[in-house]
């Protein structure tokens, strides 16, 4: 391959990728505003994630919310 062919492939590639990383929610922000915000129509959510002891904790947030008279519904996956 030739240098000239080299260097136009590495200068496309390097426009493909920005090297700055926008880490802002703004790009979130315009798609959920452009759909009509549906995040807001959806109830409260506990999320829980990590690698030990999910289930019991989700059994200890739904006995206290169930025992505080709130409707609780789970959902869990392997």
């Amino acid at each position: 391959m030739s240098p000239a062919k080299s260097d136009a492939i590495l200068t496309r590639m390097m426009a493909l990728h920005p090297k700055i990383i926008d880490l802002t929610l703004e790009r979130v922000w315009r798609l959920l505003a452009a759909v009509g915000h549906p995040e807001r129509d959806l109830p409260p959510v506990v999320h829980v994630a990590g690698t030990n002891g999910k289930g019991s904790t989700v059994a200890m947030i739904r006995a206290g919310l169930e025992g505080a008279g709130a409707r609780c519904h789970v959902y869990t996956s392997p």
